[in-house]
């Protein structure tokens, strides 16, 4: 049998011993097929490749795959190829193929003769390829088409047998293979090597099929020659011919042909992106106007694409970066007699996580996301990113993200460097836009053009090291001016974003501009200046006021707080040290501040206090004057002997035989301010705040009670404090002496998906009775909670009094309300976030998720089957509060149980028609006093809770008119992480609705949705 000799390679299955032989069952073909198979049959058999086999293991059957003007013979080998693991033989990079194969010129491509039937199949696994035709049953003796590995095997063999020459004047991919030559007198020696090798190893060609010396030509998909890559112009002409999609899958085959063509598509996610968005909404189709102006603006493009150049080795190479919205993209290109020329073109949509992202941290993630794709070519080459964005610095600073220190360090092993952008030499990118710049949303106000608005970006940075700030000014027609400040004197945090805002208020006025619109992260300067916020401490009222003086300057001007991912260009500017990146230092100005904009230090002199306790001490030590006031006089001679005088300045003796500085009322504020939210400050308690100034060396007497009240005002620890872990306020139990008169209701879900569909369950409770409903839902809609009602109380159990909900939307529509109005049914909200507002229901939903899941774990099946059983065991189960069954305070009797069935009880055994009847009229006659009973246990049990639960409570109640916080759980539950606030704030109480129960506005007035509870409020100190 001609071919490779085994003794060079075998193709091996390697089954999987675990594995069990499997026969498929006989297909039958039509008669034009079996004399297809026949024939190939006959000639498989002729040339060796295959023999009959006896008893086989696997057995699978034939496969006639279309092949115009006839058939393909294959076989189905999925039973097969399952049972056989994955050969981790690597393929090469296509990309890299086409790379090493343009620029030659003369190329020659070749095609080996049933290339894989040229491998034998080891002597071992030949019968396991066994497959069935109306001649019987053969099996393989070579590689068949459509076993697993079958690419791998041939791949290896590839590589084994011209290792001398892959590569050099040679390249493969499978059985694709192409003799290269970069000058044309060589080609002729080039072929003869690679025959020579071909000759020994016995492996054949396809003459029809191979091309010889040829300038250019189709290869891996691509069209190769000394030009450089180009697109194949069947693939280009496969689009423009398309028609408009009329469906789902016409825009998929649509994809698909683009995605073959990214190398070579300017920006191809943006230009893609309606089509993206059109196969997210699977269940309608539409073709949008917007959709049909990127089908033609793709067409028009692929008129004329673009010749994609190669890289020479260790040039340096070039990255111009594309940022928008929704999309980052990015073209390499190479410089060629000063003209840049592209290499490829790469793009990427922005999932919702990444849509999120700063300007500059999408920047990055376009350079991240272009080095993973082309790594081989960072590798081999220096790489200039061009941009004009601070990267450099940002990805140095030790303070940025930690996502953006992880990309820092995965792009420290190439060699690159961030250059700014030069102007562009080259036609084939003149339409890649490369600057980074965010597309966002004007915000107009009344009255004046948004054109007319300056837009200010302003951060302050205080640390140990360094103090700065930075200002991003942006002038209606788009241009920017960088600043960056160093601070010559220390500051606190939210002075030094004061000070940025100040310098950025002064450049917008020399600047002239009349409307300006300031965006800053620090939520304490934006509240201060909205008024929201009292500035009530010395400095920061300074600088409030210096800033509300600076804004005369403007004729409207609006501030408004950001978060820190969307302002990390002042960010960046603002951590700034003494060594400026020579890149920044030529987009940003630094300035230096040698004083404080406020002018004040933050010390004052003793001679400039007023009257007080260390006054009385001092003058009593210096002159022995006793103030006139005897209250006074008698504490400062009782305090004297503790007390020293030096350099003017009065001290305590401590106990261990330190002196302590003794502070004056508003010196003892800047203290406090420094030690709890300073630079080296952490929001410490009012304890460790005082033991730290008394380390630190300072006195006075309400030191301990001070500290506590700063600390207790404080607006981040308000924030960030920890949730009271006792109640609020006493039980107040929800009861009813009537049954059916009073129902609670809830869902409960998402469960499973089940049957038909539901994965909900709607639950309902009569408060006296304990009977519970519940069905399955598939949605939940108002509509649904109509029917169910309806259904299921009003048809039931008559029209009841009032129903308990939470407040879900489905609750609040117009379906469910327009019932409850229809038949006067009052409607009562629990309270937001906080279920035990409606307690009983809730406590029936604990009771049948419990009961389902044992239920299944027991029985496994549905749970839609089950629920049914959970209801019948609920309501015949004496419930602990009245003592009795729901199913007896319904219907005065008890129900007959599955054990009666299997082990008779008494009733049973003596039933007698006529005896049961009496005894069910006595039953319905004493029913009213069972239910009093029952009312009357379950009032005593209410009592009992209610005990237990107010020897916990710790009183907290509010006014009208209070300041209160929210816990953040209540109203954004999904949101943050170990960092974000726990409270939310300030807002006002605006009603008292019963105790524990309030209505709330925002400062501005407008009111917030829906009741809270004081489990979720905590008074804020202002």
């Amino acid at each position: 049998m001609p071919g490779i000799s085994p003794k060079v390679i075998t193709h091996r299955l390697s089954v999987n011993p675990a594995s069990s032989p499997i026969k498929q069952k006989k297909r039958y073909l039509s008669a034009d097929r079996r004399e297809f198979v026949k024939a190939e049959v006959a000639m498989l058999l002729s040339i060796r490749h295959i023999k009959e086999v006896k008893y086989p293991t696997w057995l699978a059957n034939v496969v006639l795959a279309p092949k115009p003007p006839t058939f393909r013979m294959c076989v189905d080998y999925t039973d097969l190829n399952k049972a056989c693991p994955m050969d981790p033989f690597p393929l090469p990079n296509i990309d890299q193929l086409v790379d090493e194969t343009a620029g030659c010129e003369l190329m020659s491509f070749l095609d080996a003769f049933r290339g894989y039937h040229q491998i034998s199949m080891h002597e071992d696994d030949a019968e396991k390829t066994a497959f069935m035709t109306p001649e019987g049953i053969f099996c393989y003796l070579v590689m068949a088409f459509g076993l697993k590995n079958s690419g791998a095997t041939y791949t290896r063999m590839v590589a084994r047998i011209f290792r001398a020459v892959l590569g050099r004047t040679m390249e493969a991919y499978v059985d694709d293979m192409i003799v290269k030559s970069k000058q044309s007198t060589t080609h002729a020696d080039d072929l003869r090597g690679i025959f020579e090798i071909m000759k020994k190893y016995n492996l054949r060609l396809n003459p029809k099929k191979c091309t010889f010396g040829v300038q250019g030509g189709k290869f891996l998909g691509y069209l190769v020659s000394r030009r450089g890559i180009e697109v194949n112009p069947e693939k280009i002409q496969a689009i423009i011919n398309m028609e408009p999609p009329r469906n789902i899958k016409e825009v998929q085959r649509l994809t698909g042909r683009l995605a073959a063509l990214n190398r070579f598509l300017s920006k191809s996610a943006e230009k893609s992106l309606p089509f993206f968005q059109i196969m997210r909404k699977a269940t309608s189709f539409k073709w949008t106007t917007e959709c049909q102006q990127a089908f033609e603006e793709l067409k028009q493009y692929l008129a004329s694409p673009p010749v994609l150049s190669k890289p020479q080795p260790g040039e340096t190479l070039f990255l111009y970066l594309g940022v928008s919205t929704s999309a980052v993209s990015s073209v390499l290109i190479r410089e060629d007699d000063g003209v840049q020329k592209a290499i490829f073109y790469v793009s990427k949509t922005l999932r919702e996580a990444e849509l999120r992202y700063s300007p500059i941290e999408k920047t990055v993630l376009a350079i991240v996301h272009t080095v993973k794709k082309l790594g081989h070519y960072f590798q081999a080459h220096p790489v200039h990113i061009l941009t004009h964005q601070p990267l450099g610095a940002l990805m140095r600073s030790p303070t940025s993200s930690p996502r953006m220190i992880k990309w820092a360090i995965f792009l420290s092993q190439y060699q690159i460097d961030i250059k700014p952008r030069p102007s562009i030499k080259g036609q084939a990118l003149a339409d890649f836009v490369t600057e980074c710049t965010a597309r966002e949303t004007a915000v107009t106000t009344t009255g004046r053009e948004p054109d007319e608005a300056w837009t200010l970006f302003t951060d302050g940075s205080s640390a140990n090291k360094a103090c700065g700030g930075g200002v991003v000014l942006i002038s209606p027609e788009g241009f920017r001016a960088y600043y960056a400040i160093r601070f010559n004197f220390k500051v606190s945090n939210n002075e030094a974003e004061y000070e940025a805002l100040l310098s950025g208020l002064r450049l917008a006025a020399g600047l002239k501009a009349r409307h300006v619109r300031i965006k800053c992260d620090s939520k304490l300067v934006v509240s201060q200046m909205e008024g929201s916020y009292e500035a009530k401490e010395g400095r920061m009222k300074q600088y409030k006021e210096a800033a509300a003086e600076l804004l005369k300057a403007f004729d409207t001007y609006e501030i408004t707080q950001i978060p820190r991912a969307e302002n990390a260009e002042a960010d960046i500017l603002s951590k700034l040290s003494s060594d400026t990146p020579e890149h920044i230092s030529k987009i940003a100005k630094v300035e230096e501040l040698s004083m404080s904009s406020i002018h004040a230090s933050p010390i004052l002199s003793i001679q400039h206090q007023p009257e007080d306790w260390i006054t009385d001490i001092a003058t009593y030590i210096t002159s022995g004057t006793l103030p006139e006031d005897e209250e006074r006089a008698k504490l400062a001679k009782l305090r004297a002997p503790s007390y020293v005088i030096e350099s003017d300045k009065l001290y305590k003796r401590s106990y261990n035989g330190t002196l302590l500085r003794c502070l004056h009322q508003n010196e003892a504020e800047v203290a406090m301010e420094e030690v709890h939210c300073g630079v080296c400050s952490s929001h410490q308690g009012p304890f460790s705040m005082s033991r730290r100034l008394v380390v630190q060396g300072y006195f006075w007497p309400t030191m301990a009670r001070d500290c506590a009240e700063v600390a207790r005002k404080c607006s981040a620890c308000q924030h960030y404090q920890r949730a009271p872990g006792r109640p609020a306020v006493n039980y107040a139990p929800v009861s009813t002496a009537i049954p059916f008169s009073r129902w609670g209701i809830d869902l409960v879900g998402p469960l499973p998906r089940a049957a038909g569909n539901n994965r909900y369950i709607i639950v309902a409770i009569d408060y006296f009775t304990k009977w519970v409903e519940a069905e399955p839902l598939a949605r939940i809609t108002g509509a649904r909670c109509r029917k169910f009602v309806y259904k299921n109380i009003l048809t039931r159990f008559g029209v009841p009094q009032e129903i308990i909900s939470d407040n879900g939307t489905q609750f609040e529509a117009e379906p469910f309300q327009s019932l409850l109005q229809e038949w006067g049914i009052k409607h009562r909200f629990s309270s937001v976030a906080y279920p035990q507002a409606n307690g009983q229901v809730e406590n029936a939903n604990r009771t049948i998720l419990e009961g389902l899941k044992k239920k299944l774990e027991e029985e496994g099946g549905s749970w839609v089957d089950e629920l049914p059983n959970v209801l019948w065991s609920y309501r015949t189960t004496p419930r602990r509060a009245t003592g009795e069954t729901p199913f007896s305070l319904c219907y005065g009797f008890e129900a007959k149980a599955p054990t009666e069935v299997t082990l008779p009880s008494r009733r049973v055994t003596q039933y007698d028609p006529e005896a049961n009847e009496e005894t069910m009229k006595i039953d319905l006659h004493l029913i009213d006093e069972r239910r009093e009973m029952a009312y009357l246990r379950a009032e005593n049990y209410r009592r009992q809770i209610k005990s237990y639960y107010d020897a916990k409570v710790r009183s907290r109640e509010f006014q009208v008119g209070d300041y209160v916080l929210r816990r953040r759980e209540a109203s954004k539950p999904t949101e943050g992480g170990k960092l974000a606030v726990k409270y939310e704030g300030p807002y006002i109480i605006s009603a008292v609705i019963k105790a524990g129960t309030y209505k709330l506005k925002n400062p501005n007035g407008s009111d917030v949705p829906r009741l809270w509870n004081v489990h979720h409020l905590v008074k804020f100190y202002q």
